[in-house]
Formats: structure tokens, C-alpha cells, sequence
């Protein structure tokens, strides 16, 4: 949950991070380094005082929290969920013309009404082409941007290319994303640590991976620590998740370590928007953009991925199905 702090007339947030492995930490940030945003957010995303805004998750993180303030500077209405329901969330649709939503989020809401909609903020992951398209095709304005509790804007795609948010500047060093901006936090709450990092000319990153396209701007590839160690190769997650994602027919995908006696960890994944009687196409088609220890041992199809209050895949829930169902299937 996001709070103001004040003391001796000292005024600052205090905000969750929402990550999906990690316990959640508390993030401190000025005043400043959301309000002056704003007006940039309204500019890039055509929010305005008439517009009605979905909030479809509660305020414990960063992202929904900021939707909050960005409408109240407005002027615009809010449509707030307690919790995310896809159901509440389209019926909020009716009247509401703008969502702030995640990939997971988006992907259910396009089987839909989508009612009044007109433009979709997504972040929280990346979001497949795939489930782009089809908002695109069903006339919804995708506004997706990268950034982090403790960075708040680094990015923000409005059009094909990913360019740095205004008033970012973007460095990569080894594959790391390093940024430097007025929107940058202070740092974690006392007797807290995490991955964020500064360096004495103002820089800062949290460790997630990335590279520059020429035609897509920044192509962010996740956060470095998230890997699976499998027969004494490390693979990163993502690695294997990008390329599950660029297989036409699927709208998430998240790579998962499971415990093996002889390999340490197995490498799985579970996808939505694929049949079981397609895997065997979509691991040819990912064996083919990745080494051979990058390539899942089993593959699953599911109807949905479950997420975390923050609307993210919750990669925890995950785990533990598949490793109950394996354990079932060898109790059998």
C-alpha cells in the first residue's frame, strides 16, 4: 500500500514493491519524483479531466498507486477494484475509457467487452506482440512503458519504439540497464536492502537485462537474478521466455525451475493461447532461437496463469503446481 509520509515538516511516499518471487519492499521516493511526471504521463497517454479511469487492482504497489494520483491530478474519475476480477473489470469497462492494467490483465479483458475503452497503460511485464495486436485490432490504444518501484519511469512506447521516458537517459553497461532521471526513489526504508543500486554520478538500475533495437527501441529482457540451474547450465528465465513469446499463438508464457534429483532444477514452462496438440510445433519453433540447455524439459498448456495482487504471473503459484502435480503423477 502506498503511503504519505510527514515528519518535521518533511513530506514523502512510502510505497510496496510487487515483485513475484521476493517478499515485497518498501520503497521511499520525494514528492517530487511522481508529481512532476504527470503532465508527461497526460501528454503520452491522452488522459484528460473527462475521462473515467480503471484502477483494477488495489494500491499496494507502485504501478496502481500511481494510477491513482495521475487521475486525481486530472481531474479524471476512478473506477477502483478491491481486488482484480476479470468479471468487475468489464463491467467497469461500460463507463471507463481508460485502464491501467497488466500484460495477464489485458490478455483476459480482450476476450471481453471492452466497452467504453480507448486507451490501455499496461506494464508490470512485457507484453507479447501478440496480445498488442490484438488490442490494436479491437481499437484499443496500447500505451505499455518499463519501469520499476524504485526507477518509476524508464521507458514508455507510444507507436512501435520503446524510447526513454522524458527526462530519462538510459545507458546500458554488460547487458544492465542503467538510468539517471529526476524520477528515481531515495532508496528502501531503514534495515531494508534490494537490487536497487546508485553510483556516484546519479545512476541507478535494479539489475534488469536489456539492448537496443533499431527499430524497437529498448527490448527489456528481465531481471538477471531469475534463473533456473539445470545439469550445470544457468539459463535465465527470460532468455526462455522471449522466445516462447514470439510463437504467434501465445499470450504469456513464464519459465519455472523445479526440483530434479539428478539435474538440481528442471526447466518448464507454462504457456496460455496454445493447445496441447500445438507444444510440439511451439518447442521446434523455441529450440530454434535458443542453445540446447535454454530448451524446457516439459511443456504445459494452461487456460490461465494465476497473478499476484499486482496482476503480475505469480511465478511462486506456478512452482508449486507443477511440482505438486509431478509429485501426483509419481504417486500414481
Amino acid at each position: 500500500m502506498g503511503f504519505l509520509r510527514e515528519v518535521d515538516g518533511r513530506a514523502w511516499l512510502e510505497l510496496s514493491t510487487s515483485g513475484t518471487a521476493a517478499a515485497p519492499r518498501t520503497v521511499r521516493r520525494s514528492l517530487a519524483s511522481w508529481e512532476e511526471s504527470f503532465d508527461h504521463v497526460s501528454r503520452l497517454t491522452g488522459t484528460v479531466e473527462s475521462d473515467r479511469v480503471l484502477v483494477p487492482a488495489p494500491p499496494s504497489g507502485s504501478m496502481f498507486a500511481f494510477a491513482h494520483a495521475h487521475a486525481a491530478h486530472v481531474g479524471a474519475g476512478v473506477v477502483a477494484l478491491a481486488r482484480w476480477s476479470l468479471r468487475d473489470a468489464e463491467e467497469a469497462l461500460a463507463s471507463c475509457t481508460v485502464a491501467h492494467v497488466t500484460p495477464a490483465m489485458l490478455t483476459g479483458l480482450l476476450e471481453r467487452d471492452l466497452g467504453a475503452l480507448r486507451t490501455v497503460v499496461c506494464a508490470g511485464a512485457a507484453l507479447p506482440d501478440t496480445v498488442r495486436q490484438r488490442a490494436h485490432e479491437a481499437g484499443i490504444e496500447v500505451v505499455d512503458y518499463y519501469g520499476a518501484a524504485e526507477l518509476s519511469f524508464v521507458a514508455m512506447r507510444v507507436g512501435a519504439r520503446l524510447d526513454p521516458f522524458p527526462e530519462v537517459d538510459v545507458d546500458l553497461r554488460d547487458g544492465v540497464i542503467w538510468v539517471r532521471s529526476p524520477w528515481l526513489a531515495d532508496g528502501y526504508a531503514p534495515g531494508q536492502s534490494g537490487p536497487f543500486t546508485r553510483d556516484a554520478e546519479g545512476w541507478a538500475t535494479v539489475g534488469d537485462r536489456g539492448r537496443v533495437d533499431d527499430d524497437l527501441g529498448l527490448i527489456v529482457l528481465g531481471r538477471g537474478d531469475d534463473t533456473v540451474t539445470t545439469g550445470g547450465a544457468t539459463v535465465l528465465c527470460a532468455d526462455v521466455e522471449t522466445a516462447v513469446l514470439t510463437f504467434p499463438a501465445v499470450t504469456a508464457a513464464v519459465a519455472i525451475g523445479t526440483p530434479h534429483a539428478a539435474l538440481g532444477e528442471l526447466l518448464e514452462v507454462v504457456v496460455t493461447g496454445v493447445l496441447p496438440h500445438d507444444i510440439d510445433e511451439l518447442r521446434s519453433h523455441t529450440a530454434a532461437l535458443v542453445s540446447r540447455t535454454h530448451i524446457p524439459r516439459r511443456w504445459h498448456a494452461w487456460s490461465e496463469l494465476p497473478l499476484t495482487a499486482a496482476g503480475k504471473i505469480d511465478r511462486a503459484e506456478v512452482r508449486r503446481r507443477l511440482v505438486t502435480a509431478r509429485t501426483t503423477e509419481a504417486g500414481q
